[in-house]
Parts: structure tokens; sequence; C-alpha cells
């Protein structure tokens, strides 16, 4: 796999950029523009985007690669995210700006630092109220809840397991994703 391009960039520079069907972020004011992911990444995706589109009633689904705007300095693109029907960030016909209620990323080689770190400490400093990080190449999930501003381990669950989702209040199971 190639390495990621990147450049510092301004908010503005990155939202004047062409569409691009290649993950391109905005992390900490540096562009980063990867790659296509893999069959099993992707299959990931779709599953978790369908499942979730399944059980929730409200609000909206989306998948990658649209951007969420958490401030001028960080755009990210999860690979699923929900908007709740009644949730404080604003879809636009370009993205969101602020929080989503659920964030899913697929973790590849090439996102994992990113997903575990950066993003980790970006989405629970914003609000969002629960992670999923999907590991496809060894079939698990880990579930973090935000609890009084920080992300507390809800569990971690293998391919042929359930849970219950705290902000969904609805079983999501594995078997659906792998």
């Amino acid at each position: 796999m190639l390495a990621p391009v990147t450049s510092r960039m301004t908010s503005a520079e990155f939202e004047a950029l062409p569409e691009s069907n290649f993950p391109t972020e905005l992390l900490e004011g540096e562009l980063v523009i990867r790659g296509a992911p893999t069959v099993e990444h992707q299959r990931a995706v779709l599953n978790s985007a369908i499942r979730l589109r399944d059980l929730i009633p409200d609000g909206e689904v989306i998948i990658a690669p649209v951007s969420v705007k958490l401030d001028d300095a960080n755009y990210f693109q999860p690979d699923v995210f929900w908007v709740a029907k009644d949730s404080a960030c604003e879809i636009t016909p370009y993205g969101v700006n602020g929080a989503p209620d659920l964030v899913v990323e697929v973790l590849s080689p090439s996102t994992t630092k990113v997903d575990r770190g950066l993003k980790f400490r970006k989405y629970q400093a914003s609000g969002v109220r629960e992670y999923w990080m999907v590991e496809p190449e060894l079939r698990f999930m880990e579930v973090w809840w935000l609890v009084n501003g920080l992300y507390v381990q809800f569990g971690v669950y293998e391919a042929d397991e359930s849970f219950v989702s705290p902000v969904l209040g609805k079983e999501f199971s594995l078997k659906s994703i792998f």
C-alpha cells in the first residue's frame, strides 16, 4: 500500500477541494489523502451501514466519503456515522458540521493509529456519544460510550457476539458485519 499524501492546508482551502472518492481528511490542519480501501474494509463499512439503517427509526446513516467538520483544523470522514433526528450537528449538502451521535471507523493498517489516537480524542472532545472501532481482519469491534465527557469502554465483541448499543438502545449483532 502506498503512503498517504499529506500537506498543510487551511479550512477554506480544504473546503475548496474538488470532489473525490479517495479518503480525504484534514487532520490538525494537515491534508491527508489515502489510497482506495480494501474489499474487506468496504464490506465491513457497507454491512455496518445497512444494519444501522435497519435498526434506527429516525435520523440518518451516512457513509464515507462525507466530511464531518469538528473544528477548523479537523474534517474527518468516518466510515459510517449516524445523525439523530434531534441532533445538535447540522447536515449540509457538502457534509456535516459538528459531532454525529454515533461513529463507526473500520480499522486498516494506514488508519489505525489515527482512529485510535487523534480521532478518538477529537470525537470524545466534540461529543460523539458512541464510537465503534471495527477490526475486520481479526473480526472484533470495540464500543466506546461517552459518559460525563469521557469515553468509557462499553465492551469488546467478537464476530459471533451481540450487544445493546447504549445510544441506540437496540441490539446489534456483529454477525451482520463479518
